[in-house]
C-alpha cells in the first residue's frame, strides 16, 4: 500500500510505501497503528531536504490518509 505525503514548506508531494497489514489484521487497524507510530517516531528531515527536530511526524508533513491504495 502507498499513501501521499506532502510538505507544507516546499509543497513537494511524494507517494510513500507504507507496507501492508498481515493476513490476520484488518486494513483499518493497520492504518490506525501506523498513524500512531508515525506520530510518536522522531523524524528529522523531509524529502525536500530541510530539517525539523521535533517529533513526531514533522509539522510540515501532511499525510493524506484518503489516498491510501496501491
Amino acid at each position: 500500500m502507498r499513501v501521499d505525503v506532502s510538505c507544507k514548506r516546499c509543497r513537494r508531494q511524494s507517494r510513500l510505501d507504507i507496507g501492508a497489514p498481515p493476513p490476520e489484521q484488518s486494513t483499518t487497524e493497520y492504518l490506525r497503528l501506523l498513524d500512531e507510530r508515525l506520530r510518536h517516531r522522531p523524524s528529522f528531515e523531509c524529502f525536500g531536504g530541510h530539517s525539523e527536530l521535533r517529533p513526531p511526524v514533522p509539522e510540515f508533513w501532511d499525510v493524506h490518509w484518503e489516498t491510501v491504495g496501491d
